[in-house]
């Protein structure tokens, strides 16, 4: 058994986005829940290689600059932004400052409650050259400046932007995300891949089952890395308040070609792709054009989020090759902590019947909850045009808003004569984010998912538990307290000649929130729950009376997607 320390929950938060509006977020719900709300805290570093006097004259005077060149390091103060170039003083630097001299871009760093004051207020500018002047006063143009690196933290979610001025807003997230986290998210088992001598975190297992009839399998790509001796470990973790009931976990393994991706769809088939378009056009509905914005995997994203509607629509146009039997529409996406808030906050009006209503759901039937969940745009529903009008292809369930996660749709096109693919997106108004879209029209390679052998499953008492999750059947792999991890192994086999390998780890499960509401319930409110869409609106009243409680009034329309 591998002893591996199991990493904290902020162990990944590095895969968080970053942005101009989650800031305002981050700052929403943190008020929302009073400042005195505290969790564990990780900073990390952002790197801005296209710096401007703008960004820099935005950010906030308590900043603490630590100027680098070469290999020396000095504390900037009194720093201003002048005639298109930074000027201020060099001084040595104080030893505050030297534990986070040798900090890099997307590595996450705990720091604790007394180092708050520096640890998320460093700004570091790599410069190539600077002009000093008496008094060890400096000057540096901006064309000098190499590239600037800002704590930074995310909510997942985007609300607003052009807020801050770049830079700035960014800085004013850095000490929120932890918080969040700890205050709002609560669904899902996490998922870590030893990657070397660490566990990283890669996912999020069956988002959005919550209740036992929800039951589903989830297929999620694993990254590939080093497996000596042809052993892949995972770790399956219960860190967040639920009881998490596993009831299958296997990896499998596709060998495929060096010159294409492989991907599972909702269903576990496998999908070749070898040359994904782009989008041509990439339209919301109010007419914002996002195509730049998800042609690319990156920080720039788009998060449904134009207040005027509570369900919002991304409109996607492709050219279609007059021969494509199938389209398989390919998308980098995942949930908002925005959701993750709300669903708490409808939970919350339940007060101190929350656990019976709780234990009602587990009796209804299954096709109930996911209707309900359907009518309140949880689900991405994709869509294509057809001549008869917009036909679903398919509902994505929730994947969780600490990971993208890769999907593959397939869409077929025997019977489409346009030249051009319309597809369409839609959720209720924040519940998912997209970085990227594509589609491949190439034919699928004959592919084979073939399932790696699980040889052992221990718990942390040192228990074998490999029985329950070989088979899907009435044996549960149950993690009902926080903290609760089992370690997985597999024997993955070799990789062919000239092939490649692609992973997924295929899971069944459920799981449950446990919650300690008190008080009587909101059972006016409560009631208009069951209407199709009232979750959407509560989602858009939420936002909007969030921004008029804390003077953001004049923000609520300052939406673009943003980096």
């Amino acid at each position: 058994m591998n002893s591996a320390k199991t990493p904290y929950i902020n162990a990944f938060l590095p895969g968080f986005r970053r942005g101009p509006v989650q800031v305002i977020l981050a700052w929403l719900l943190l008020l929302s829940f009073g400042m005195g709300a505290v969790g564990c805290k990780y900073y990390r570093l952002r790197e801005d290689k296209t710096p401007d006097a703008q960004k820099v004259a935005g950010l906030p005077n308590y900043k603490r600059f630590i100027l680098h060149q070469g290999t020396s390091q000095w504390e900037l103060v009194q720093v201003a932004v002048k005639d298109e170039a930074v000027i201020g003083k060099l001084q040595p630097l104080p030893t505050t400052l030297l534990p986070y001299v040798e900090d890099h871009p997307g590595v996450s760093k705990r720091y604790r409650e007394a180092e708050k004051g520096t640890a998320l207020h460093v700004v570091h500018l790599y410069v190539y050259e600077f002009a000093r002047g008496e008094n060890d006063q400096v000057t540096i143009p901006m064309s000098a400046i190499k590239r600037m690196d800002i704590a930074d933290k995310d909510t997942g979610a985007t609300i607003a932007s052009h807020v801050l001025v770049g830079i700035a807003a960014a800085a004013a997230t850095m000490a929120l995300t932890a918080v969040i986290v700890a205050l709002l998210k609560s669904s899902c088992p996490f998922i870590y891949l030893q990657d070397g001598e660490q566990y990283r975190f890669v996912g999020e297992a069956y988002g959005g089952a919550i209740f036992s009839p929800l039951e589903r399998d989830d297929f999620m790509p694993l990254p590939q890395v080093l497996a000596p001796q042809c052993q892949v470990h995972l770790k399956i973790t219960n860190e967040l308040k639920e009881r998490q009931f596993t009831n299958l976990a296997q990896l499998e393994v596709v060998d495929h070609p060096p010159h294409v991706r492989v991907l599972l769809d909702q269903t576990g088939q496998p999908h070749s792709l070898e040359n994904p378009q782009a989008p041509l056009t990439a339209l919301a509905h109010q007419g914002q054009d996002l195509t730049p914005v998800l042609a690319a995997r990156d920080s720039a994203v788009w998060s449904f989020n134009q207040p005027d509607n509570t369900l919002n629509y991304l409109q996607l146009g492709f050219k279609k090759p007059q021969d494509a039997q199938w389209g398989k529409l390919v998308l980098h996406v995942q949930n908002t902590l925005w959701l993750d808030y709300l669903y708490g906050e409808f939970t919350r009006q339940f007060g101190g019947l929350y656990n019976s209503w709780a234990q009602k759901q587990k009796d209804e039937p299954a096709a109930k909850l996911l209707q309900w969940q359907r009518e309140q745009g949880i689900p991405l529903l994709v869509e294509v045009q057809t001549p008869a009008g917009w036909q679903v292809v398919e509902r994505i369930p929730p994947v969780g808003p600490l990971a993208s996660r890769d999907l593959v749709i397939p869409i077929p096109l025997a019977h489409h004569q346009e030249d051009t693919v319309q597809v369409r997106l839609s959720c209720g108004f924040m519940f998912w984010e997209i970085d990227q879209a594509g589609m491949d029209f190439s034919p699928n390679l004959p592919l084979r998912v073939k399932k790696a052998p699980l040889t052992s499953a221990y718990a942390a008492n040192g228990q074998q538990v490999k029985q329950l999750l070989t088979a899907s059947d009435a044996q549960y792999l149950q993690q009902a307290n926080v903290g609760n991890a089992v370690e997985l192994t597999f024997a993955v086999p070799r990789q062919k000649a000239g092939q490649r390998q692609a992973w997924f780890l295929h899971t069944r499960g459920y799981y449950e929130h446990i919650r300690a509401y008190e008080g009587i319930p909101n059972l006016i409110s409560l009631r208009e729950f069951a209407k199709p869409g009232r979750f959407m609106q509560f989602s858009r009243e939420r936002y909007l009376q969030l921004m008029k409680d804390n003077n953001l009034t004049h923000l609520v329309h300052a939406h673009a997607p943003t980096r």
